[in-house]
């Protein structure tokens, strides 16, 4: 699989190459710096504009893929000032015995990482590293190479794999992470952090050798493995844990130095708005009054959302202003047009950018997101339920969650397992086949996991909506039971259709008594035909990835600040804006620029939503995956079922504006 990525990844360099050589050919330097790393030798060279693997591979002598194998994040596409670990062939003299480098690590500065941070990382003082590279003391820089004085680290991936009873020896192979080697050897990744924590608590590495315990369960170090030393034991749990939180906690963000530029692309078809027509000679008489005529835009339809989600954003980033955060904002209005879009990342200077939001549209943010990976930016897609980009792209976030995800989260927490009269009801819609058959494979393979499978009731139902109320009542009621529960599930987002079966399920438990308990999807709460009474009647339950409490303090300040900034009522947009923009720019302020290492710890109070993101492996990106259970009560009230507040992943254990223009807004 990896070699299949490595020819894919040269063939794309190869077409570069071939475009590149009918203009200018790139004179490269090659470096004469010799370096020692975890036993073997290199040449680290810096990526110049122009010099693509092919023509760095030449001047090295070493083959495009020995290149790429040393280099993982080479995947990603080569960047100017990128640093580059060129092995030494056999050709070259290796460098003479008692060289120096061999007591040194040789980090390479990241974005947003500080000479403090390092010293923190690494647990060396500042006066030391300065003593080691006189150059830093006035600061580092990106992409320079900082010497580590090994100290009490030199022993770091250099262990050799063993024969043991007790451990398995794994050497971490290009692109694997803690999620891919914790399933591979069916243990936690606590565990392998406890028995790995020098080695890991940077993240894995290639090629270190990781110690993992045949056991899943065996959880205590080995030297602490004796009678009467539970003391120890707590002492090096502790050790452990403050390990684990050392890297995120390295970033002191200083509003005067840490100005975060953040772009927003919206289709906001500022272009469209309408004016309407004015009577000049009523203008030239409030002219000579002194008076002047206020002119009202017409807001087009289309554009009202996207409006509501930048201004919950603007109301973010002033609350955040308070605590001292400072942001360059600059909105971008895409319409629905992946042109323009394109226009936009050619036109503007958008490579020293540290987050995106948006765009909108599946289409449009297709050439955005792969802007941002090349220049590694992450990049949030705020309202999109699409999640087909993620694979690949490690530096997206989809803040709404996919259906298929919330069908997921939905399938794995409803008890299906009480003995209840479970029955599915559906139009039996073609267009609709896939979902239903999707919802309801999720469903069964739920309900196979039960003690006693074989005792639970399942039955499927389908009818055409328009069918004489009388023959659906009768229908109906053969798969219902008057002596338990009767689970009824409906995967339709029909309204024609819910509208319908609502009102046949409403005479059903109202004049016939049957106890139902009703489940639907999300779409329902935008129906806007669908008896309202039938809702709070049935007291149905709809799962969600949001849920807004108007009793709690945090929603109701920022209700009142929108009403104060807008004079108008904030939308399920306004609140998703400000979700959005609060939680990333807060974690950024926390955490830096590499704030998505740390996310497991971010939790902040939001309005509507809580983000919980999942990245299946170390090349994919961040899928949020929390929905609410929401109920609908017959005191006319929704509330947030807590038993069904879920996640499909483990929760997290760990919280005036200037005017829109077409060259964007700051916000001091």
């Amino acid at each position: 699989m990896i070699r299949t990525l490595i020819i894919a990844l040269l063939c794309s360099f190869a077409f570069h190459v071939v475009a590149q050589d009918s203009k200018q050919e790139v004179d490269i330097k090659k470096s004469t710096d010799k370096v020692k790393i975890e036993g073997k030798y290199y040449f680290i060279h810096i990526v110049r504009k122009g010099e693509t693997l092919y023509s760095i591979s030449k001047v090295y002598n070493v083959s495009q893929i020995e290149i790429a194998m040393e280099n993982p994040d080479i995947y990603l596409g080569l960047q100017v000032d990128q640093a580059l670990k060129i092995p030494i062939s056999d050709s070259v003299e290796e460098p003479p015995k008692g060289n120096e480098d061999d007591n040194y690590i040789y980090h390479v500065v990241r974005k947003g990482e500080t000479l403090f941070g390092l010293s923190k990382k690494y647990q060396v003082s500042m006066d030391e590293l300065i003593r080691v590279n006189p150059e830093v003391e006035k600061g580092i820089k990106l992409s320079q190479v900082v010497l580590i004085p090994k100290e009490k680290l030199e022993t770091l991936g250099d262990e050799t794999p063993e024969v043991s009873d007790r451990f398995i020896y794994h050497e971490v192979k290009p692109k694997e992470g803690f999620y891919s080697i914790t399933k591979q050897y069916n243990v936690s990744e606590e565990t392998v952090r406890r028995f790995n924590a020098e080695l890991v608590k940077d993240g894995v590495k290639l090629g270190t050798i990781l110690r993992i315990p045949r056991n899943p369960s065996d959880t205590l170090l080995p030297e602490m493995k004796t009678p009467g030393n539970q003391a120890a034991i707590e002492q090096s749990n502790q050790t452990i844990t403050d390990e684990l939180s050392v890297v995120c906690d390295t970033f002191t963000y200083n509003n005067q130095k840490n100005i975060f530029n953040v772009a927003l692309f919206l289709p906001l078809f500022v272009y469209e708005f309408e004016n309407p027509p004015v009577d000049s000679l009523a203008m030239e008489e409030m002219k000579s009054r002194g008076e002047t005529l206020a002119v009202k835009q017409e807001v087009p339809e289309k554009s009202s959302n996207f409006i509501d989600f930048y201004q919950g954003v603007l109301v973010a980033i002033d609350s955040l202003k308070q605590l001292g955060l400072s942001v360059n904002l600059t909105v971008f209005d895409t319409g629905k047009d992946v042109d323009s879009v394109k226009y936009i990342l050619n036109q503007y200077s958008l490579k020293e950018t540290d987050l995106i939001i948006g765009p909108v549209y599946p289409e449009c943010i297709k050439p955005v997101a792969e802007f941002a990976r090349e220049n590694r930016i992450p990049i949030v897609s705020p309202l999109s339920q699409s999640s087909y980009l993620l694979n690949e792209n490690p530096y997206i976030f989809q803040a709404n969650p996919s259906f298929i995800t919330q069908l997921e989260g939905f399938s794995k927490q409803i008890d299906l397992c009480k003995g209840q009269n479970i029955v599915i009801i559906h139009e039996g819609d073609t267009t609709a086949k896939s979902m239903v058959n999707t919802y309801k494979e999720l469903l069964q393979n739920r309900m196979a996991s039960c003690s006693n499978p074989e005792y639970i009731y399942f039955k499927e139902v389908t009818y055409e909506p328009g069918s004489p109320a009388a023959d659906v009542v009768e229908k109906v009621s053969h798969s219902l039971s008057l002596e338990k529960e009767n689970l009824i599930l409906v995967p339709s987002n029909s309204e024609a259709f819910v509208s319908d079966l609502l009102g046949n399920l409403h005479t059903l438990a109202t004049y016939y008594q049957y106890p139902l308990s009703i489940y639907g999807l999300p779409r329902w709460q935008k129906f806007r035909n669908v008896q309202v009474d039938y809702y709070y009647n049935l007291q149905l339950h709809l799962f969600s990835p949001f849920f807004i409490d108007y009793s709690n303090p945090t929603v109701k300040s920022f209700i009142v600040t929108y009403r104060d900034f807008f004079r108008s009522e904030p939308s399920q947009y306004s609140y998703q804006g400000y979700d959005v923009a609060f939680y990333f720019l807060s974690a950024m302020m926390k955490y830096g620029y590499d704030f998505k290492y740390c996310l497991q710890n971010h939790k902040v109070e939001m309005v509507q939503s809580e983000f919980n993101f999942s990245q299946p492996n170390s090349v994919s990106g961040f899928e949020n995956r929390t929905i609410y259970m929401i109920n609908y009560t017959k005191d006319f009230e929704q509330k947030l079922d807590d038993s069904y507040r879920v996640s499909t992943q483990q929760q997290f254990q760990y919280q005036n504006e200037e005017p829109y223009t077409k060259q964007g807004v700051v916000v001091k």
